[in-house]
């Protein structure tokens, strides 16, 4: 089983943006580090939680509002960020 890997999972969400201009790599890790954050939160990295439950939408809405108060200069739109996240989720998905 191969394990996670932050650059290619960032990799991945920088393609799932379709050459969206003015992205950097930090913005994108930014979003991610959001990711573990929402699913900390929510209580999805603990041991017994199902994985299948998670919900996309409070996750994007997660990010939003975390993006509102400290936002990358690129200025990702809800369609970036859900293109991401499901950039993000295939990724995990495929090393299961």
């Amino acid at each position: 089983m191969e394990e996670y890997d932050d650059d290619k999972a960032v990799d991945l969400m920088l393609k799932a943006l379709n050459g969206k201009e003015n992205v950097q790599y930090d913005d994108v890790c930014q979003v991610l580090d959001l990711i573990f954050d929402y699913y900390e939160e929510s209580g999805e990295l603990e041991i017994d939680a199902d994985g299948d439950d998670t919900d996309v939408e409070a996750m994007i809405a997660f990010i939003e509002k975390h993006m509102k108060k400290n936002a990358p200069s690129c200025g990702f739109t809800r369609d970036d960020i859900a293109a991401m996240v499901d950039a993000e989720i295939a990724y995990e998905e495929s090393l299961i």
